[in-house]
C-alpha cells in the first residue's frame, strides 16, 4: 500500500492496564523514545532474477522496528486467512524464516499483513457486512498470527466503501466494526497484539471508508501511504511523492502531496504519533512524448504504453526499484534534475523519464517527520534498497531512515478517552448490513433509492490519479470521465447505464448496481434502439473501458498501490495504491 506509538518497559507491561477501561493510552512492551522505522517487504522478491534476487535472510532487520510480511489473503468461501504463496509460505518456511529473524534482533517486532491492491475490495466488503462472517475472520487471524510468531497484523484493504472496487456504502460503518472486534480480540491475547493499516490519503477515499478518529484510537499505527500519487494514469511526468504542493498542482492534485495528505489525517482526529509516514524506494516511470520536453509535467505517450519501460530485475512497465534507478543515473547516462518545490529528485535519458526518492529528497522528508512530531518512517518495500552497493553504501537509503528515527523521541501520548462502540457522530454514520448478506443483492424500483460510494460531483472527484471514471450519484445512465483532474459529466447511450464493474456503459440487466438493473426507459422503447453499449467512443475519443491501473510490479510473479497497481501478490515490485 504505516504510525507508531510509544511503549512502556516489559515491566511497566505486566503492571498496566488496557487503555479502553481507564482512559489511558495502550502502552505495551516496544522501544522507547525512538521513532518508528516500519519496513514491508515484498515476499515475491525472490523470485527477481541473478544477482537481485532478494530473499528473507537478505532484509536489514537491524534497520527496522517492525518488519511486515506482505500478504495473505481472504477466502470468499470460508471468510479465513489463507496463504497466497503456499511454496514460500509453508513448504520454504516463509514464515518461520522471516520470524526467525526476532532471535538476532530481539526488539524487531513483526507483522501479518492481508489485502493488497491484487486482492481487490468485493471480499472484503462482503466480509464485513456479515458479523458471523467477520467473527470467522477475526479468529482466523489471530490463529494465524500466533501459530506463525508474528506480533500483529496489517489490515491492507483497499479500499472500504471505494465505488470503483466493489465496496458498498455500508463497508465505512462495517470497517469501523469489524476493527473494534479486532482490537476487543487482540487485546486479551498474550502478549497483546499489535493492529496496524495501511490507508490512503485522497480526502474522499477518507470520507468513502473510513471513520479516522474512531479508528484512530483503535490501532496502534496508521501507516499512511503517501506516495503513487502521479503516474502514467496522470498523462503528464511527474514525482509521484511530492511533499508539498507546487503551483502547477490544480484541481484534484491540489493537495494530493505528502504534507496536505497527513494533515488531513490529522484534521479528521487521528492521533499524530500514531501517523506513519510512508517513503517509497522505487521511481515511477513513464515514456516521454518528445525527449526534447523533459521537465516536471512534460507531455507523455499515455495512451500506447504503461508508462516507462521495464526495469531489467523488476520488470515492469512504469516501475523502477530504486536499485535499479541509482545505477542509471550513475552509470548509465540518466541526468537527474530537482523538483525545488516538491523536494524530489527525477531523471531522463532520450524518451524514459523516472520521478523518485534519494538520500537528498529522504532527509528532507525526515526531517519533516521529526519536526511535524509524526510517528517515525514507513517504507515500501525494504527490498528495494540498494542493498547490493552497486551506488554507494549498502542499503543507503534504509541505513538513512534508522539513523534519523533513533535519535528521533516522538512526543509523548496523549491521555485518551474511550469512544463508545460506535461513533457518536451520527451524520457520518451509515446504514448497516448486519445479517443481511452482501448488499449488492439488494434491489430498487428507481435510481435514486439506494445510496452509493459515490463523491459529490465536483474536482474532488478526481483526487484519485489512477482512476479516470465515477459513476454519477444520482443517475444510473451518467458518469464522470477525469480530463486533467477534473470531471466531465458524460451521457451513456439510449437504453444503456454506466457499468462500475467494467468501465463502460452496459446493458441495464448486465450490471451488478441493483438499482440500475431495474431502470425504466420509458421515453426510450423503441424496437429501433441498437447501439452497442460495449467500447463505445465518447466526445472525447476515449474508449469507456477506463485505463488500466499500474502498481509496478515484477510481472514475473505478483501490488501495494495503492491501486493503481498490478499485482502485488503475484511477485510483482510496488506497493498498494496509496491515493
Amino acid at each position: 500500500m504505516h504510525t507508531a506509538h510509544i511503549a512502556l518497559s516489559l515491566t511497566a507491561l505486566a503492571l498496566g492496564t488496557f487503555a479502553a477501561s481507564v482512559g489511558q493510552p495502550k502502552l505495551y512492551g516496544e522501544i522507547q523514545g525512538r521513532g518508528k522505522v516500519v519496513c514491508y517487504y515484498q515476499t515475491w522478491a525472490y523470485n527477481r532474477p541473478a544477482p537481485y534476487t532478494y530473499d528473507i535472510e537478505d532484509i536489514p532487520a537491524e534497520l527496522c522496528t517492525h518488519l511486515i510480511y506482505s500478504f495473505v489473503g481472504l477466502s470468499n468461501k470460508t471468510w479465513e486467512v489463507v496463504s497466497i504463496d503456499e511454496k514460500l509460505d509453508i513448504e520454504k518456511n516463509g514464515f518461520k524464516r522471516f520470524n526467525d529473524l526476532k532471535k538476532k534482533h530481539q526488539n524487531l517486532k513483526t507483522i501479518l499483513a492481508i489485502g493488497g491492491w491484487d486482492e481487490g475490495g468485493q471480499k472484503y466488503s462482503d466480509m464485513v457486512g456479515v458479523k458471523e462472517r467477520r467473527a470467522i475472520f477475526v479468529q482466523s487471524a489471530v490463529k494465524w498470527v500466533k501459530e506463525h510468531g508474528f506480533d500483529g497484523f496489517d489490515l491492507d484493504w483497499e479500499y472500504p466503501g471505494a465505488a470503483d472496487r466493489q465496496g458498498k456504502y455500508s463497508d465505512k460503518e462495517n470497517f469501523l466494526k469489524l476493527v473494534q472486534e479486532l482490537r476487543a480480540v487482540f487485546d486479551q491475547q498474550t502478549p497483546r497484539l499489535l493492529l496496524t493499516v495501511a490507508v490512503p490519503i485522497a480526502k474522499f477515499r477518507l470520507d468513502e471508508g473510513y471513520e479516522v478518529k474512531a479508528l484512530g484510537e483503535l490501532f496502534d499505527h496508521i501507516h499512511v501511504m503517501s506516495y503513487d500519487l502521479r503516474g502514467n494514469w496522470a498523462g503528464f511526468a511527474d514525482v509521484h511523492s511530492p511533499l508539498y504542493p507546487r503551483p502547477f498542482d490544480e484541481w484534484g492534485y491540489a493537495k494530493l502531496n505528502v504534507r496536505d495528505g497527513l494533515q488531513l489525517w490529522v484534521d479528521k482526529g487521528a492521533p499524530k504519533h500514531k501517523l506513519i509516514v510512508g517513503i517509497p524506494i522505487y521511481g515511477r516511470t513513464y515514456t516521454l512524448g518528445s525527449k526534447d520536453n523533459h521537465g516536471l509535467r512534460a507531455g507523455i505517450r499515455r495512451w500506447d504504453t504503461d508508462g516507462g519501460k521495464p526495469g531489467p530485475y523488476t520488470n515492469a512497465s512504469g516501475f523502477h526499484a530504486y536499485f535499479e534507478v541509482c545505477q542509471n543515473v550513475k552509470e548509465n547516462g540518466w541526468t537527474r534534475e530537482w523538483d525545488d518545490i516538491g523536494k524530489c529528485p527525477y531523471a531522463y535519458k532520450d524518451d524514459q523519464w523516472v520521478g523518485y526518492e534519494d538520500e537528498e529528497s529522504v532527509a528532507i522528508k525526515l526531517d519533516f517527520i521529526i519536526k511535524q512530531g509524526y510517528g517515525g518512517a514507513m517504507v515500501w518495500a525494504v527490498d528495494m534498497d540498494d542493498y547490493r552497493a552497486d551506488c554507494g553504501k549498502k542499503n543507503a537509503l534504509m541505513t538513512m531512515i534508522n539513523t534519523s528515527m533513533e535519535k528521533f523521541s516522538p512526543p509523548p501520548m496523549p491521555t485518551t478517552t474511550p469512544r463508545p462502540v460506535i461513533p457518536a457522530d451520527k451524520s457520518t454514520s451509515r446504514p448497516s448490513n448486519e445479517g443481511m448478506g452482501d448488499s449488492t443483492s439488494r434491489s430498487t424500483s428507481t435510481t435514486t433509492t439506494t445510496k452509493r460510494p459515490i463523491p459529490p460531483p465536483n474536482a474532488e472527484v478526481c483526487s484519485d490519479p489512477q482512476f479516470m471514471f465515477y459513476p454519477h450519484e444520482k443517475e444510473c445512465t451518467m458518469y464522470y470521465l477525469c480530463v486533467h483532474g477534473k470531471p466531465e459529466l458524460k451521457q451513456c447511450p439510449k437504453k444503456t447505464v454506466w457499468d462500475t464493474d467494467k468501465l463502460i456503459c452496459n446493458w441495464p440487466v448486465d450490471v451488478t448496481r441493483p438499482e440500475c438493473k431495474s431502470v425504466v426507459f420509458a421515453a426510450l422503447e423503441t424496437a429501433e434502439e441498437t447501439e452497442t453499449p460495449v467500447g463505445k467512443q465518447d466526445d472525447q475519443g476515449l474508449n469507456n473501458k477506463g485505463p488500466t491501473r499500474e502498481s509496478g510490479k515484477d510481472s514475473s510473479s505478483e501490488k501495494h498501490n495503492n491501486s493503481i497497481e498490478d499485482n502485488k501478490n503475484s511477485g510483482s515490485e510496488g506497493k498498494k495504491e496509496s491515493v
